[in-house]
């Protein structure tokens, strides 16, 4: 008799640890961090303002020239990257604009430009070629983004510089 209420307590035991076992171990942790990919949350279509300046020598050339700017973001195909195209209309006078599509790398909030690193200046006297570089920051609390270029020549020991500067709200 002792034998069947010892063999009776074993199981009662073995199964209510297998049950606890199961339910602890068997449940997907969600939320966790590595299965969240940190650039969805920047993918979409921003609308805002853009500011063009060109300067000789480190004084204004020509500009500020306000203008009216859409984003688009997207993801790439590499981890951490994002494909950002941004186009720009002028206002207020100015005629033109551009449309320009890179790839930048995501490091927290900020992204800085990996796939352009040259371009060209337009002057009256005609366009010289240029370094590029470009950088911003996400913000994801208010959903806007900053985005700002410069491009750097010198030509005939002139030097010649460019800046953009989009800022812009997500739609």
């Amino acid at each position: 008799m002792v034998t069947h209420y010892a063999v009776r307590s074993f199981r009662t035991t073995f199964l209510a640890l297998f049950v606890i076992g199961s339910l602890t171990t068997a449940c997907k942790k969600s939320g966790s961090a590595s299965d969240v990919d940190p650039r969805d949350q920047y993918v979409g279509t921003y609308a805002g303002t853009s500011r063009r300046t060109l300067y000789v020598s480190a004084d204004i050339f020509q500009g500020p020239i306000p203008g009216v700017s859409t984003t688009t973001v997207t993801k790439a195909s590499n981890a951490h990257e994002l494909y950002i195209e941004n186009t720009v209309v002028y206002n207020n006078g100015f005629t033109g604009g551009y449309t320009e599509r890179v790839t930048a790398t995501l490091t927290g909030v900020n992204f800085t430009v990996i796939d352009k690193a040259s371009d060209q200046i337009e002057l009256p006297s005609g366009k010289v070629d240029s370094d590029y570089t470009a950088t911003g920051v996400f913000d994801a609390s208010t959903k806007q983004l900053v985005y700002s270029a410069t491009a750097r020549a010198l030509r005939n020991g002139a030097q010649y510089s460019r800046t953009d500067e989009i800022t812009s709200a997500k739609k």
